[in-house]
């Protein structure tokens, strides 16, 4: 007994729609902008809102320590996604998300000396 064929449509739309909302799909092809910090989505010829990438300050993690980083986007802009970057292969993100109009990143240093993390963000505004 197989699933109906229109639930099976109702199943992929909510899946696209998770994935919109989670800020993990953009589906517009993007250009190059005037500020190095951002491009502008276009599609079919029509400029969309600009997305920008904004980067946090890196947060120190003593071994065997867990921290905190975040970036906030600016004022106009709203954050669509977002994720984290770490300064050695030792120190893990745990925990990716977005928080108010930010990006919030969680992490654990497992190796032997001080490492970074550092929030990411990509705004659209």
């Amino acid at each position: 007994m197989g699933i109906p064929a229109m639930k099976n449509k109702k199943l992929i739309l909510a899946g696209a729609g998770a994935a919109l909302a989670g800020g993990l799909l953009l589906a517009v092809p993007l250009t190059a902008a005037a500020d190095p910090g951002s491009t502008t989505a276009t599609k079919s010829g029509v400029a969309m809102a600009p997305l920008s990438q904004r980067t946090g300050t890196a947060v120190s993690v003593a071994p065997g320590a867990n921290g905190v980083a975040t970036v906030t986007c600016p004022s106009g802009t709203i954050v669509t996604g977002g994720g984290g970057q770490t300064s050695a292969f030792d120190i893990f993100i745990t925990d990716s998300f977005a928080s108010g109009n930010g990006w919030v990143v969680r992490g654990s240093n497992r190796g032997t000396t001080v490492q970074t993390i550092r929030a990411v963000a990509i705004c659209i505004g």
